[in-house]
């Protein structure tokens, strides 16, 4: 039986889907919910064998944070109070939505399957398909 859902969340369509799944989900099974937005922190990727270096991502100010917990509020408005929870973690997307899922006890984890790092995903592979593989507990990806 579910009994926490983990939900991945970046503000794309995808996750904006997931979490319509995940509201049925909680509706049905009575599950407590974590909504969970990931800040990738910048990257610094070497380019050919010289000194050189690309850095991938920017800096969040503020007032993105404000955004980011506003758009969590949303969200979390769509469940009942008692059952969701929102988390804002800085990290590799994939790696801390595991991490967290261990930590939190989550019995499922529900990811998009697109999100808004699609045009990375050909230099760093996909989310979703990342915590696929090493979340070990159940995944749900939700197109």
């Amino acid at each position: 039986m579910v009994k926490h859902i983990l939900l991945g969340f970046d503000g794309s369509d995808s996750a904006r889907k997931a979490a319509d799944y995940v509201r049925d989900l909680v509706q049905q099974t009575g599950a407590r919910a974590t909504i969970l937005f990931v800040l990738e922190p910048p990257r610094v990727l070497p380019i050919g064998p010289l000194d050189a270096y690309l850095v991938a991502g920017g800096t969040h100010t503020d007032k993105d944070l404000e955004a980011i917990h506003a758009l969590l509020k949303n969200v979390a408005a769509q469940l009942p109070k008692e059952k969701v929870e929102t988390s804002v973690e800085i990290g590799p997307a994939a790696d801390t939505i595991c991490k967290q899922a261990e930590q939190l006890g989550a019995d499922l984890i529900v990811v998009g399957a697109r999100g808004l790092g699609a045009g990375g995903r050909w230099l760093l592979g996909s989310v979703s398909d990342r915590v696929i593989h090493h979340a070990g507990r159940a995944v749900l990806v939700v197109h």
